[in-house]
């Protein structure tokens, strides 16, 4: 993992979930450009775990690899779990649980990157 992509990742997530939030306080749903800031999140979380994964194989031993695998496969499925039940949602707990899973996410990414700075 490269811990300033995490930082940017866990920055954007929390940006994003504030923007959600303060829908849901104004009691709107989601509209289409946060869908698509949350779609895209998902796709740079994605490419983090490729890039993790990647360096598993190329041989980077982690101190807890069960806790990590767990980690990344929970990170990479959070956010689209998360944006297809707020889409089933279209009411103000829409945004509230789009928020809530991108501040998830973000809280994911930095235990990930704590797990595998962990001396091996």
């Amino acid at each position: 993992m490269y811990s300033g992509l995490a930082a940017v990742i866990g920055a954007a997530c929390v940006i994003v979930g504030a923007w959600c939030l303060i829908s849901g306080y104004r009691g709107r749903y989601l509209n289409q450009p946060q869908y698509t800031a949350l779609l895209v999140l998902s796709g740079v979380v994605l490419v983090q775990s490729v890039i993790a994964v990647a360096r598993l194989i190329a041989g980077h031993h982690v101190a807890e690899f069960a806790t990590f695998v767990g980690y990344l496969l929970t990170t990479v499925l959070f956010l689209p779990a998360g944006i297809s039940v707020a889409r089933m949602e279209p009411t103000r707990w829409g945004s509230v649980i789009a928020c809530a899973s991108a501040i998830t996410v973000a809280v994911l990414i930095l235990r990930s990157v704590q797990v595998w700075n962990l001396p091996a």
